[in-house]
């Protein structure tokens, strides 16, 4: 059994200090061992008690309370549910029972019994904490808050629960309690390091750069050596379109953790976003003075190859990649990619075909391993086509929300005469990107063989828009396979 959180201690403690009234001697003397901590010796004495008067609802009480510090949680559910049987409105129990429920993980029949203690007692801050977190728990985000709101200093005054309360007020975009969280934090002249990291996750994940920044120049002013928070701190400082700190973040994560290849790979990518490829290759290769066998250097290698043009290079470096770590499926799909820029389709088939058994639930190896086999002609040209539209059948039930694969789905099925489940396809993909190419030049052209001439007409000259304004489909494949910093391998 896990420890007993420090929640749930300073509940049962506030617990202990409400006396009883008129309890007999024996009861007291069991009570005081129990708040000494010493509940092992008390339980016998509550227990011999309890068998001379089991009608004593507060006796019960007092049996749960001892068994829940021996972190005894079944027995300790068992008397709380007693004394609420012979008590019902006996609501401190009541609110013991719905936090050992919720201990056991039980968490329906926990927020059943925090509600009934609300009803009664609606200014109670310990039922609305635990509402709070379940309603956290199942993403419902406003309602968190009011209980959260509810619970006051409960909720804000704990490391346990200030994670999940600082990001259900960051889903409801008001910035408020964060900031003073954030501001409470970064005073505190012995701030909780570990949380301070918790919570400038949080706020780099909901985009929030300025209060992330503030948090993590606090957590990097203790933690000069931890490569993790100077990573964190130059993402915010990149968020915040501040270029020059985040450079010096990115070079201290690297300092911090030479052996490592994240910092190198997220440095890299930091300068390649900003124009900077030759220094970006400079990095990497720094890395791969260290580390020669770092699957993620060398696939970063690759790509900053292909971006400069140098396929060779980066189809070289891609294989490394995938010898230095087989079960991989990035650089193959990188490596098919360049394959197929190179017009080696047939090539580029069985590389994507690696990538998408490497790992059958990433929807690009789906996707791409279907442009492979529509870009393959020859006598089964029929039968590739067949298995390309079930490869991105799948790739559309594994990310609904991927226009590329709807809109490939839709030209195969218009090339086989499907042209019902062509045009379903076309404009889901548009519906999902309006201004996605491949989607509207072919549902112009299918609208003009069925004559709606003048939707045609729109479509089309849609099409050419687009396409003078973003040049389409001409940039390269390979941009597809850039990926955010911590999602590269498995």
């Amino acid at each position: 059994m896990k420890p007993i959180s420090r929640l749930w201690s300073l509940l049962i403690a506030a617990f202990l200090a409400i006396p009883a009234p008129g309890q007999p001697a024996l009861i007291e003397r069991a009570q005081a061992m129990v708040k000494a901590g010493n509940a092992k010796d008390a339980i016998p004495i509550l227990l011999d008690l309890y068998r001379d008067r089991p009608r004593d609802a507060n006796l019960c009480q007092q049996i749960g309370i001892a068994y829940t510090q021996l972190e005894d949680l079944a027995n300790a559910e068992r008397f709380y549910r007693e004394a609420v049987r012979l008590e019902p409105g006996f609501w401190a129990a009541r609110k013991n029972l719905a936090t050992v429920l919720w201990f056991l993980d039980r968490k329906d029949e926990s927020q059943h019994e925090f509600l009934a203690v609300t009803t009664a007692l609606p200014t109670d801050p310990v039922p609305h904490l635990y509402l709070g977190l379940a309603a956290f728990g199942q993403r419902r985000y406003p309602a968190a808050r009011v209980h959260f709101d509810k619970a006051g200093a409960l909720a804000l005054d704990n490391p346990e629960t200030l994670p999940a309360v600082v990001e259900t007020y960051l889903q409801t975009r008001d910035r408020s309690v964060p900031s003073r969280v954030v501001h409470h934090m970064v005073e505190a002249q012995n701030p909780d390091l570990d949380l301070l990291s918790r919570i400038g996750e949080l706020l780099l994940q909901h985009g929030d750069y300025d209060l992330a920044a503030l948090t993590l120049e606090r957590l990097t002013s203790a933690r000069l050596e931890s490569a993790e928070a100077w990573r964190m701190l130059a993402a915010a400082y990149a968020g915040q379109n501040k270029p020059e700190p985040a450079y010096r973040a990115y070079s201290r994560a690297v300092e911090a953790a030479p052996n490592a290849a994240e910092p190198y790979v997220e440095l890299a990518e930091f300068a390649s976003s900003h124009g900077n490829n030759d220094y970006a290759g400079q990095v990497v290769e720094q890395g791969l003075r260290q580390l020669p066998r770092s699957p993620e250097l060398l696939f970063e290698k690759g790509i900053l190859l292909a971006l400069k043009g140098d396929r060779s290079g980066a189809e070289a470096s891609f294989k490394e990649a995938s010898r230095a770590k087989p079960a991989w499926n990035l650089p193959w799909m990188a490596l098919g990619v360049t394959q197929l820029e190179s017009g080696d389709a047939k090539q580029a088939i069985a590389t994507l075909k690696k990538a998408r058994d490497a790992d059958p639930s990433d929807p690009r190896g789906h996707y791409l391993y279907a442009t492979a086999l529509s870009k393959e002609a020859g006598p089964d040209a029929g039968k590739g086509r067949s298995e390309a539209m079930g490869a991105l059948r799948k790739a559309t039930e594994l990310d609904p929300n991927d226009s590329r694969s709807y809109a490939l789905l839709g030209q195969l099925q218009l090339a086989a005469g499907e042209t019902a489940g062509a045009e379903a396809e076309l404009r889901t993909a548009l519906k999902i990107e309006p201004e996605n190419t491949t989607a509207l030049y072919q549902l112009g052209l299918l609208l003009r063989k069925q004559g709606k001439a003048e939707e045609a007409h729109r479509v089309l000259d849609k099409f050419e828009k687009v396409k003078a304004q973003k040049h389409a489909e001409e940039e390269s494949l390979v941009q597809i396979l850039k990926v955010v910093p911590g999602t590269r391998t498995p």
